[in-house]
């Protein structure tokens, strides 16, 4: 019961905090919605929508330029020709709020002769006073006089919290010859930045439809799928205001549960009477929609546009957008960029069309208290890190869920809130509580010994990291775990070498071959803690991660320095050396033998660097180390050299090449390393004759280079007999 109260706990914590840091950030919208758009990418909009773009191709065509009012005169034969060609509606994603008295009469006459246009009419408003506009195109900039004024005080500034909208519509000649007409608005400006959302109705302006919702309607009935369901008999625009306000009027009445309605009634019945902005299911980024040129549909070069449902509007093709009636969506990128005002339009219609919007299958307060508690609960049942990993698992499961579930039906389950928020607070208060236990167990065994056993009272800890400092308590152990670098040598050849001279002669070598590498080892502050026959082990401890690597890598290439100048001066005997070296945890202690004692330093780090060094003879270096010892040093130039399975060992380890300090790398030597890194990476995937060609270059470019006739004479062997399975890493079956 304590464990199910603790989890709880956990999961309340964690739902208020994740819950009031997304409603002051919107952290789930903005990272979390955008995140699970980008995974799933792109998906096939509905073939009966197509967007007739007022492009820049068209502008030069037409030679109409930037200027939206000098198309007009174009529209009427645009009309016709799709007319001619059968589209089911028409719908202008453009205002016609200035007459034209030129091209007017024409424009109306090819509108009512076609019956099936739609126009928009655009929605502007007033917020902060009297002076700030908002709407979109030609809307704002010619309609700027405020149309909300304080009775006896016209001239003082209206309230900053007073916020007003109206509906601007076009010509009455073109009003009156379209089939219906009705408002789309976006926001654009700073407070909405990305377009998430599409308004269905416009409840502040008497729950007036939007053109997207109006077009779907008028859709449906032209393909007779309303035949039998709805029969208005007024335009669709006044019906749909109607309903919308018996809905709202007759809140308790639930018309869309009715099971004898067919699922498209109850779709239609959701998308009126709920709420009246939804998510939009993004297909992708610009010009995902079928998008024609308006030239091209204009001159009747596209041909295939019978039944569809047609939008024109103004979306720039081949150039960036501009800044009036382009939007940022959760596809938006500095390569994708914006997306036009009619592009989105088309989207809500396309999504009302699949009966089809992103949507949360339940409260995203339930969600988060239902996740916090499968965290919580498991954190109490795997205590310390197995818990952590065991959640880490389930916040994976879980991620994969919801990209799964987004994908295939528009289901929206909470990811940024949970992963990002509930989790690692989960895994803080989980340590705290474990802190607190520890505590608390430590001080029941503190009064359990000093009552039982008072004599071992000085040895027991009575908090993490802390003894009592009574005398002998020091003495009380024969070894010491730490972590720190170690440094393995061997000679290559020694076997013949000894072979070849009298056992005192070999002391007298290797004595002077000892205090050459001691005194690399020593000038840096290291440890030798063993030398064996022809290696030496050595180690560095007691110092900053940072500081342990760096001098490390120093000694490893001083070393290398001095045994050059050491072979040098000897003349006929050659003790060339391979170094590796490896990062982790060790034991240093005492080992009894007989009545004697040794120190040594113990542990798979010690072996692992003992492996590391023999890699140098395969791949024709001198020092070789695991990537994570030279993890953040800026000051030793290494070059990656791949990933190996060590005799003996599973698990692979990424090796790399110490070359030199920064300071004593040309340009040129960069430039071998670079090419060598990118005949590496196709090598590792498995691309035999890129490497080959990629290392064969390298070596008639710089010459000889003992990593890469490693991996060219391997790449050659695996481009006929390629190994099976492979995943990248070299297994190495010999020391």
């Amino acid at each position: 019961m304590r464990h199910f109260l603790r989890a709880i706990t956990i999961a309340l914590i964690t739902l208020l905090s994740g819950s009031g840091i997304d409603y002051l950030t919107g952290l789930e919208a903005s990272l979390g919605l955008d995140s699970l758009f980008r995974i799933r990418g792109q998906r096939t909009p509905p073939d009966e929508v197509v967007v007739v773009a007022m492009d820049e191709t068209s502008e030069a065509v037409l030679g109409v330029g930037q200027d939206l009012t000098r198309w007009r005169g174009f529209h009427a034969r645009l009309i016709r020709e799709l007319q001619r060609q059968g589209a089911a509606l028409i719908v202008f994603d453009l205002q016609f709020i200035v007459p034209h008295t030129d091209h007017d009469p024409d424009f109306a006459a090819a509108m009512q002769a076609a019956g099936n246009v739609l126009v928009t009419e655009c929605v502007q408003e007033l917020r902060r006073g009297d002076e700030d506009f908002y709407g979109r195109e030609e809307c704002s900039e010619s309609n700027k006089k405020p149309f909300v004024q304080m009775d006896g005080a016209q001239r003082q500034r209206l309230s900053e919290r007073l916020v007003a909208m109206r509906v601007i519509g076009s010509t009455p000649l073109l009003a009156k010859s379209a089939l219906d007409h009705a408002p789309f608005y976006l926001a654009n400006d700073a407070e909405e930045p990305v377009i998430r959302e599409g308004w269905t109705f416009l409840d502040a302006l008497a729950e007036t439809p939007t053109l997207p919702v109006l077009a779907w309607m008028y859709y449906l009935q032209r393909t007779g799928e309303l035949q039998g369901m709805i029969h208005p008999e007024y335009p669709f625009s006044v019906w749909l205001t109607e309903r919308r306000r018996q809905c709202l009027s007759a809140a308790d009445e639930s018309p869309i549960s009715l099971p004898e309605k067919s699922a498209l009634a109850r779709f239609i019945d959701e998308a009126i009477c709920l709420e009246d902005r939804r998510y939009i299911d993004f297909y992708g980024p610009a010009q995902t929609l079928r998008m024609e040129s308006y030239s091209d549909v204009y001159e009747g070069k596209v041909t295939d546009l019978s039944g569809k449902v047609v939008f024109v509007g103004k979306a720039n093709r081949k150039f960036s957008p501009g800044h009036i009636d382009y939007f940022q969506t959760p596809f938006s990128d500095t390569q994708s960029g914006k997306v036009a005002g009619v592009e989105i339009m088309a989207t809500q219609f396309a999504n009302l069309l699949e009966g089809r919007s992103i949507a949360s299958p339940m409260p995203p307060g339930l969600m988060l208290l239902m996740f916090g508690l499968v965290v919580g609960l498991l954190l109490i049942r795997f205590a310390g890190l197995s818990g952590m990993a065991v959640s880490l698992l389930a916040g994976g499961a879980y991620a994969g869920l919801a990209v799964w579930c987004f994908s295939r039906s528009g289901v929206w389950l909470p990811v940024a809130v949970p992963l990002l928020i509930q989790l690692p607070l989960a895994w803080f208060i989980s340590s705290l509580w474990a802190r607190r236990d520890l505590l608390n167990e430590r001080k029941r065994i503190l009064a359990f010994v000093s009552r039982v056993f008072p004599k071992w009272l000085p040895f027991v800890a009575e908090s993490p990291g802390q003894w009592r400092p009574e005398q002998g308590a020091a003495e009380s152990t024969s070894q010491r775990d730490v972590g720190g670098v170690c440094l393995a040598t061997d000679i290559e050849g020694y076997t013949t070498v000894a072979a070849n001279h009298t056992a005192h002669e070999m002391w007298e070598l290797l004595n002077m071959y000892y205090q050459v590498l001691g005194r690399s080892v020593s000038s840096h502050d290291g440890i030798i803690q063993d030398v064996a026959g022809d290696s030496m082990i050595a180690v560095w401890i007691d110092l900053p991660a940072a500081d342990l690597r760096l001098a490390a890598c120093l000694a490893a290439l001083e070393m290398k320095l001095a045994v050059e100048q050491f072979n040098a001066a000897s003349g006929t005997c050659q003790l060339p050396t391979r170094i590796g070296l490896h990062e982790g945890d060790m034991t240093l202690g005492r080992l009894d033998a007989g009545e004697g004692s040794h120190f040594r330093a113990i542990g798979d780090t010690v072996n692992i660097a003992s492996r590391i060094q023999g890699v140098n003879k395969f791949l024709g270096t001198h020092i070789l180390a695991s990537a994570a010892s030279v993890a953040g040093l800026g000051s030793v130039i290494y070059r990656p050299v791949g990933g190996f399975r060590l005799v003996g060992r599973n698990e692979p380890i990424e090796l790399v090449e110490i070359v030199s300090k920064a300071t004593k790398t040309d340009v040129a030597d960069y430039v071998k390393y670079e090419q060598f890194a990118s005949g590496l990476s196709a090598f590792r995937q498995g691309l035999w004759q890129d490497a080959v060609v990629s290392f064969q270059a390298l070596l008639d470019r710089h010459g000889q280079d003992g990593p890469t006739n490693f991996y060219l004479n391997l790449a050659l062997i695996y481009r006929e007999d390629p190994p099976q399975p492979w995943d990248g890493v070299i297994t190495l079956s010999a020391k």
